[in-house]
């Protein structure tokens, strides 16, 4: 059954193409726009990101408040309250916020990188030449 739901899933997406095109060429308008103002596209970034960060600290605070029998009452409020603090932080410092990010990101794909190389090098499961190479480039 689930193989037929694909295949009427593909016949759709076959008959709408166009829209894909017409998102894939938004998407890359967008990206070179992007480019070109690369300082303001990073600042509204971390802006955004900031207040999602702002937002999702909020609704973890309150959330905790309202399971205040469970187990993890303070950590999630605590989560909260650091959501909370560092989205302001980002908004009100963006540079700052930009440069943090920055740093976070690299810390992170190097450890993914690592990570995926040393799997896939040490298990050597079917296609592990892939992994390695997925992790050699992520460390790039």
């Amino acid at each position: 059954m689930a193989a037929t739901v694909l295949l009427f899933d593909l016949g759709d997406l076959r008959r709408k193409w166009g829209w894909f095109l017409a998102l894939g060429i938004v998407m890359i308008v967008f990206g070179m726009i992007a480019l070109a103002i690369m300082p303001a596209a990073t600042i509204g970034t971390v802006l955004i990101l900031g207040w999602l960060m702002i937002f999702s600290g909020i609704v973890e605070a309150v959330h905790g408040f309202q399971v205040r029998s469970w187990g993890g009452f303070f950590l999630h409020l605590i989560g909260g309250i650091v959501g909370v603090l560092i989205g302001l932080l980002v908004v009100t410092h963006p540079v700052a916020g930009a440069l943090a990010w920055t740093l976070l990101f690299a810390s992170f794909f190097t450890v993914i990188g690592l990570f995926r190389l040393i799997a896939a090098t040490r298990l050597k499961f079917p296609n592990w030449g892939w992994a390695a190479f997925d992790g050699a480039v992520t460390l790039l």
